[in-house]
């Protein structure tokens, strides 16, 4: 049976009230940072056998009140934690103290609670300007940012408890990841790293606003490993074949293979492509002024096939939708044959997840392509400085990212290298 006593070691007052845990073969104490006075409670010494064992008897109505709330505490949390398997430690036992001496009236107080906090760091978010850039955070930014606030909402209502902000620590992390990974219908590797990215961030922020954290979420092991992300990309050859296709009988697919062949020969996003008509082509160049997320200027030398598709246009392209691009290039891709089936990962419609499988290519084309098949299709044939300064990556291990050769690939190159050497 778990057990809880209160004792005194110190005859210098306020004197600071210790606890003792003990059950089976834990044994653990702390002090309580709960202050006694003199006239507050009456020391004594009973007799147990031949020894004797010293008790405390508390008189002040409010420190047994203090005392009584702190031992059911004690004894909920360990009837939580131990069928769970979890470490009960001295930390664990200091982490519940410091836990009681927080309680707030209040669950919405953002001093204490995570989620709240969450609401309050995303409406100043909102407001907030960047001072690099001068402008305010992408929306999407905040939108990833509700995300992750409405996956934790999920995690509470699930674990039955609302989470403190003193709380975010390993168990919390391995808690969290279990939840995402066998409770719900599983995540994808780079949707759970965001998630807890973002917890660690907004901890982090709490803690710069003199707000309790636990150290632990400055752990190495405070975070998750995505993996190989599994992305297609578009080859010479399927490039030539979309641009020699025919599509004048339906302008729909024309004017969506048009704005797909610009972004795949210049790599830049579709946030940017939406945007073409408002830049200078001129001089064989295509010249912005700021790219989308960098605010970099570039000047990208226009592939014969852009020329050609620019000056059959005139310089002007149509307006289109995000989702109405992922949905017509698709068509474009199968109409053009763009069909082996290949290892990726497919959104399915009724659980909003990706799921890995094979699957006919066109299937997994979307906007992400053009940027993926320019820096993989460049890859090793200009040097990757070069081909960042037109992509706008500052950091090369993002850039590789984006390199999305496959292990056929380099065994075929191995084998020609080989061949070479035979002749």
């Amino acid at each position: 049976m778990a057990n809880v006593e209160f004792k005194v070691y110190s005859n210098k007052f306020p004197v600071n009230l210790n606890v003792r845990f003990y059950h089976n073969k834990i044994d653990l104490s702390a002090k309580t940072n709960i202050f006694l006075d003199s006239d507050e409670f009456v020391f004594k010494r009973v007799a147990v056998g031949k020894k004797s064992k010293s008790t405390i008897t508390l008189k002040a109505d409010k420190v047994k009140q203090q005392v009584s709330a702190l031992e059911t505490m004690i004894i909920d949390r360990f009837k939580e934690d131990f069928p769970k398997n979890n470490t009960i430690d001295k930390l664990w036992l200091s982490k519940i103290i410091d836990s009681f001496h927080q309680r707030a009236d209040d669950n919405s107080d953002i001093r204490f609670f995570l989620t709240p906090f969450i609401e309050f760091y995303i409406d100043k978010a909102k407001q907030q300007i960047n001072p690099i850039t001068g402008k305010k955070l992408d929306k999407k930014t905040i939108t990833r940012y509700k995300y992750t606030l409405n996956m934790l909402r999920q995690y509470e209502e699930y674990s039955q408890r609302k989470l403190r902000i003193s709380e975010v620590d390993l168990y919390f992390h391995n808690d969290f990841l279990h939840y995402l990974l066998e409770v719900c219908t599983p995540y994808g590797a780079e949707t759970i790293k965001k998630f807890i990215g973002h917890i660690r961030q907004f901890v982090r922020a709490a803690q710069q606003m003199g707000y309790q954290t636990h150290p632990e979420v400055e752990s190495p092991r405070f975070t998750y490993r995505s993996g190989e992300t599994i992305d297609t990309y578009l080859n010479e050859d399927e490039i030539d074949r979309l641009y020699n296709m025919d599509f004048s009988a339906n302008k729909r697919l024309e004017n969506v293979r048009d704005l797909f062949l610009v972004g795949l020969r210049t790599g830049l996003r579709l946030s940017d492509l939406k945007r073409i008509n408002s830049f200078e082509i001129s001089n064989n160049t295509i010249k912005i002024s700021e790219i989308e997320k960098t605010d970099k200027f570039v000047e990208i030398p226009l592939h014969p096939q852009v020329k050609a598709i620019v000056e059959r246009r005139s310089n002007r392209f149509p307006e289109i939708s995000e989702q109405r691009f992922n949905e017509y290039i698709k068509q474009v891709c199968q109409l053009a044959g763009i069909d082996e089936v290949i290892l990726g990962a497919k959104k399915d419609s009724t659980t909003n997840r990706k799921v890995k499988g094979y699957y006919p290519k066109y299937e997994l084309i979307s906007s992400h392509t053009c940027r993926r098949s320019f820096v993989t299709n460049l890859y090793g044939k200009l040097e990757d400085l070069t081909i960042m300064a037109i992509t706008g990556h500052k950091k090369h291990s993002q850039f590789l990212d984006y390199v999305k050769t496959t292990d056929r690939q380099h065994i075929n190159k191995l084998a020609e290298h080989w061949n070479k050497d035979m002749k």
